[in-house]
C-alpha cells in the first residue's frame, strides 16, 4: 500500500514537494500523481504520526505543507488531522511566517478555499495566538480575514467575530475591537448583548465615556429580535467610523 503522503500531490513554483522525516535527513515522502482523493483511516493516522515528528524535530514548514496538502487535496474531516496542536505549536512561533503560509494555501488552492475549510483554521490560529499573549499578532489575521477577497467574501462568521471582540477587550484594545465592529455592522451582521456589553465595558474601562454611552445607545436603538440581539443599522456605521476616525490614544 502506498503511504498516505504519496496520496497528496500539490505544487509549489510549478514543482512538487517532498515531505522529509525529521529522523532520517535523507528519507522523503515523496509526492505522487492522486488516483483517488479519499484517505482511509491508516493514512489519516500516518499523516499524524508523520505531523507529529515533523513538529518535534521543529521541521514545521514541512509539517504545515503536510496538513496544507491534506486539506486541498484529500479533504479529509477537519477533526481527523492534528490541526489545533500544530497551530498550537506555530503560535508560539516569534512571527506568523507559518500560520500565514498555512492560511495562504488553503484561501488560493480552489479545493480548500471554501469558508467552511478555512474560517476553523481561521479561528484556532486567533484562539492560540490569544492564548500566547499576542493580540498585536491577531490583529494581522483580522486584517487578513476582513479583506475582500476572502473566500465567498468577507467573512460572515459571528463566532469569529466575537472572539475577535472579546479577545482585543480583554486585552484592552478598544480600537481593535471597535474596526471588528464595524466590520459586522457594514456586513450586516447580528451584533449580541454579550459583544454589545463587552464593548461598552471596554470603552468605559478606557474612560471613553462618551463613546460608551453613544455606541450603547445607538445599538440599543436598533431594531431587536427574538433572541435578544440586535440588528445593526446605517446609525451604527456611521457612529463608529466617526469613533475610530476621531480615536487617539
Amino acid at each position: 500500500m502506498r503511504s498516505a503522503a504519496e496520496k497528496l500531490r500539490f505544487f509549489h513554483r510549478s514543482s512538487s514537494i517532498n515531505f522529509v522525516y525529521p529522523f532520517s535527513a535523507s528519507r522523503q515522502l515523496k509526492t505522487s500523481t492522486i488516483t483517488t482523493n479519499a484517505l482511509t483511516e491508516e493514512e489519516v493516522n500516518q499523516i499524524n504520526a508523520v505531523i507529529r515528528r515533523l513538529c518535534d524535530s521543529n521541521h514545521l514548514k514541512e509539517a504545515t505543507d503536510l496538513i496544507s496538502a491534506a486539506l486541498t487535496t484529500a479533504r479529509p474531516p477537519l477533526a481527523s488531522l492534528p490541526v489545533s496542536s500544530l497551530i498550537s505549536r506555530l503560535a508560539s512561533e516569534p512571527d506568523l511566517t507559518y500560520p500565514m503560509h498555512l492560511l495562504n494555501t488553503l484561501k488560493f488552492n480552489p479545493n480548500s478555499s471554501d469558508p467552511s475549510v478555512v474560517i476553523p483554521v481561521v479561528k484556532m490560529i486567533i484562539s492560540s495566538l490569544f492564548e500566547n499573549g499576542r493580540p498585536k499578532m491577531v490583529v494581522k489575521i483580522f486584517q487578513w480575514v476582513a479583506r475582500p477577497d476572502f473566500p465567498g467574501g468577507v467573512a460572515a462568521d459571528l463566532e469569529l467575530y466575537a472572539g475577535l471582540v472579546n479577545g482585543f477587550c480583554r486585552n484592552g484594545m478598544m480600537l481593535d475591537s471597535l474596526r471588528v465592529l464595524r466590520v459586522m455592522a457594514c456586513e450586516k451582521l447580528v451584533i449580541g448583548d454579550e459583544i454589545r456589553d463587552c464593548v461598552y465595558r471596554g470603552l468605559l474601562r478606557e474612560a471613553r465615556v462618551r463613546e460608551a454611552l453613544e455606541l450603547n445607545a445607538a445599538l440599543g436603538s436598533c431594531t431587536p429580535r427574538s433572541d435578544g440581539d440586535t440588528c445593526v443599522s446605517e446609525k451604527v456605521v456611521h457612529l463608529l467610523e466617526q469613533i475610530i476616525s476621531n480615536w487617539v490614544d
